[in-house]
């Protein structure tokens, strides 16, 4: 078990939280031969116990920085307390699980309403989307943060979705400052979903805080475009999304939020918590 664990936390600088080994994969794929999946579930389960033993003896948490450090202690206990081996998620190429086991191997920090991913450049296809035309605009903006990579990617996480307000994303960028400390090389941050969409500020104004916060601070948006992911996840919660989606009035687009380094950290500079007390993500 311990060799798995090492291979899956044995990777790249720009191996995202998702990568696994192939040692890992034939590990695992053994395992499945023998078991099959409810064998390879409850695999995963213990694997998801032990990386917290193993990183609380080498006191690995204990390096995270204040507000990061609550939050993620937080999602290391709730994941401590979880004893189910039946989850369907409990896969190598579930979602669920790669995050999860990002979180106790640190490959993922819990932060507020997201999870960072600390090994992740912006794809540089972004700065064409909109045509030769707005292209020099786009490059020049990323060439002043530094480049490309390495930047800080959020994601959201389906056992972390209690933080998902106002606060709990403030929260998310204030610790993506603190994380700079560990990573002081960098550029900023970036996430991308549909809910960047302009046209999200008339149809579901409670979400705009989420666009509008980094770019009334330095930050810059870059459209994506329609997918039928997009479309699943917009209208997935919403009768007002939806309705207006079937009505033809309403198409989801991805679009992509960059904040750099130094306004992101300046922005934060001037919204301090109100607490010194970081709250729990649920």
């Amino acid at each position: 078990m311990d060799s798995f664990i090492q291979a899956m936390v044995t990777v790249g600088p720009f191996d995202n939280y998702r990568h696994s080994s192939d040692k890992a994969k034939r590990i695992v794929g053994q395992i499945r031969a023998i078991g099959g999946a409810h064998a390879v579930r409850t695999f995963l389960r213990v694997v998801l116990e032990r990386t917290i033993c193993l990183w609380e003896s080498t006191r690995e948490y204990q390096r995270l920085p204040p507000l990061c450090a609550s939050y993620h202690g937080a999602q290391l206990q709730r994941i401590a307390d979880d004893t189910d081996t039946t989850a369907e998620w409990l896969d190598l190429d579930d979602d669920l699980f790669c995050k999860e086991f990002g979180i106790v191997s640190l490959r993922l920090y819990a932060a507020g309403s997201n999870l960072v991913d600390y090994r992740c450049g912006v794809p540089r296809s972004i700065v064409f989307r909109e045509g030769l035309g707005k292209a020099f605009g786009k490059t020049r903006f990323m060439l002043g943060l530094g480049g490309f990579k390495p930047f800080f990617q959020g994601h959201l996480h389906r056992f972390t979705l209690g933080a998902f307000n106002e606060e709990g994303r403030n929260d998310f960028y204030r610790c993506c400052a603190e994380l700079h400390a560990l990573h002081p090389d960098s550029l900023g941050m970036f996430c991308g979903s549909w809910y960047y969409d302009p046209a999200l500020e008339k149809i579901s104004p409670h979400l705009s805080h989420l666009r509008t916060t980094p770019l009334a601070a330095g930050g810059r948006i870059f459209p994506v475009g329609s997918s039928r992911e997009a479309v699943s996840n917009a209208t997935a919660t919403s009768e007002t999304r939806r309705r207006l989606y079937r009505q033809g009035k309403y198409l989801p687009r991805n679009y992509l939020i960059i904040w750099g380094r130094e306004d992101l950290r300046a922005w934060v500079a001037s919204h301090p918590r109100r607490s010194s007390i970081a709250p729990g993500s649920s």
